[in-house]
């Protein structure tokens, strides 16, 4: 009988990048890999193959560190596992679109590799300026950077460690999302200073909703970037103040740039989104 690669196995793989538990991993990918006898290129068991080679013997990331965007999101961008990196996590993982692109094993794979590089900050940064060395990007006074469209900041020391990466690269305009605001109440109240190219979108659905109060006149931070069930006219009807419903294209969302990174035009202003 074939064995299914489901979300519940990827789930304890997803447990083990969290822990940077590498034998775990390789443990399980092994055992769904036992009883194949023919690999085909872009399947499942192709890239577990791969992985698991990287993980025992190194070499090069088998995977892309950071995605040069697509059709809804034309940014630079990062992503971890979700759910295991997201602390602040709560009614969101009901409806989290992030477990939707585990139905590519190279999306998925990417994540797991990059939640493990999370435990070698180093790395990450490595690739991060030779991200921006490419033809691509190297030219440019301004590059647009979504930190973590999947995952979030998972400690203290990670969301330092961006906050400076950040800093010390001034050509990038970031901007996220995050249920982590716990974290970033803990550094501000610790009189952290955040780069002046980030922007912060405060995320509901999760541990810490009763923080945006607090943090939404931060420096740093947008406003509130809401989740809402219903169509357009539904949420519409759901607020009496000024709102700015995101037709889920970030590139081309208004006439002036992306709404959720422009800190001045839509500052304080509602971002709400149907859940998809």
């Amino acid at each position: 009988m074939k064995k299914i690669f489901n979300n519940s196995i990827k789930k304890q793989i997803a447990d083990y990048a969290f822990n940077g538990d590498i034998n775990g991993i390789i443990t399980i990918l092994e055992n769904f890999l036992q009883d194949v006898t023919e690999i085909k290129t872009m399947t499942n068991e192709y890239f577990m193959l791969k992985f698991v080679n990287w993980l025992k013997y190194g070499g090069k990331l088998p995977h892309t560190v950071f995605t040069t965007g697509n059709v809804k999101l034309p940014f630079l961008s990062f992503s971890t596992l979700p759910g295991v990196t997201c602390p602040g996590a709560a009614s969101c993982l009901d409806y989290c679109y992030s477990f939707k692109a585990w139905r590519q094993p190279a999306a998925f794979f990417r994540q797991v590799q990059n939640t493990l590089l999370m435990h070698d900050f180093k790395t990450i940064e490595t690739e991060f300026i030779k991200e921006l060395s490419r033809e691509k990007f190297k030219n440019l006074d301004k590059i647009d950077f979504r930190l973590y469209v999947d995952g979030d900041f998972s400690n203290i020391t990670d969301l330092k460690n961006w906050m400076q990466l950040l800093e010390n690269n001034p050509v990038i305009n970031a901007y996220g999302y995050s249920k982590s605001l716990n974290l970033f109440l803990q550094l501000h109240d610790d009189d952290f200073k955040f780069p002046s190219n980030y922007v912060l979108n405060l995320s509901n659905g999760g541990k810490f909703d009763s923080l945006r109060t607090i943090l939404k006149d931060l420096y740093f931070v947008r406003g509130n970037f809401t989740a809402i069930n219903g169509d357009k006219k539904e949420i519409r009807k759901q607020f009496t103040n000024k709102i700015f419903i995101c037709p889920g294209k970030c590139g081309t969302c208004t006439n002036v740039g992306h709404a959720c990174g422009n800190l001045s035009k839509f500052n304080n202003i509602e971002i709400a989104i149907p859940v998809h």
